[in-house]
């Protein structure tokens, strides 16, 4: 993926994704909500106007699939 989010963005990033309820976006232009499993350490994006759900397992598998915080 050549599209990348600023450093800036990124370092926001890492430390708002800590905090389930915040709103996230991608380089493909979707938006969503972060849920977060603390007890299972897994994080949920849910997709906004979707039934998608995705699923990951650190703050950097996150920003790695190119969302950040909105």
């Amino acid at each position: 993926m050549g599209k990348k989010w600023s450093d800036e963005l990124i370092e926001l990033s890492e430390e708002y994704l800590n905090y389930s309820g915040s709103r996230v976006k991608s380089l493909l232009g979707e938006q969503g909500i972060l849920d977060i499993d603390y007890d299972n350490k897994l994080y949920y994006i849910h997709i906004s106007n979707s039934e998608k759900i995705l699923t990951f397992n650190s703050i950097q598998q996150i920003i790695d699939d190119g969302w950040a915080v909105d």
